[in-house]
């Protein structure tokens, strides 16, 4: 009730100062720095499995991640926060180039294009695009994207 009424009492005084009640909320917003979630889930092309669950036998050796932005290796851990699927979950604070190296395998390289866009207060990465060795992941992309590589 004590804010309703310092509310009250202060609106008039923000609208003659020609400040707009919203610019003044938005500087006291608490914004987090926009990332993009890619979900790596590593699929036997044979059997159609998942690479990283339980009864394999992937290692987190197995896989290195790079990236443009960085010069050195990703740390890499997996999500299994849903039952039946498990991933290796990097994020990306804007346009760069992710190399994965699976085993012997050869490497897969994963082009995410985004750009900073003004969503209410904050700004949030608006995704352009994301290609996985040269071709696109996803038609409309958003902020949580799985991309299946098949090996």
């Amino acid at each position: 009730m004590i804010k309703k009424k310092l509310l009250l009492f202060l609106m008039p005084g923000l609208i003659l100062s020609g400040c707009r009640t919203d610019e003044t909320l938005c500087q006291a917003a608490d914004c987090l720095a926009p990332v993009v979630t890619l979900k790596i889930k590593l699929v036997d092309k044979v059997n159609n499995t998942n690479l990283l669950n339980k009864n394999t036998s992937f290692n987190l050796t197995d896989l290195t991640i790079n990236s443009t932005a960085y010069s050195t290796s990703l740390a890499l851990k997996i999500d299994s926060t849903e039952l039946n699927n498990r991933y290796v979950t990097i994020l990306s604070s804007g346009t760069e180039t992710f190399t994965l190296n699976y085993k012997n395998y050869p490497s897969d390289v994963i082009d995410i294009r985004s750009r900073l866009v003004k969503s209410g207060c904050c700004k949030i990465l608006d995704v352009q695009s994301i290609l996985l060795n040269g071709k696109p992941v996803c038609p409309k992309c958003t902020a949580v994207e799985v991309i299946e590589i098949r090996k």
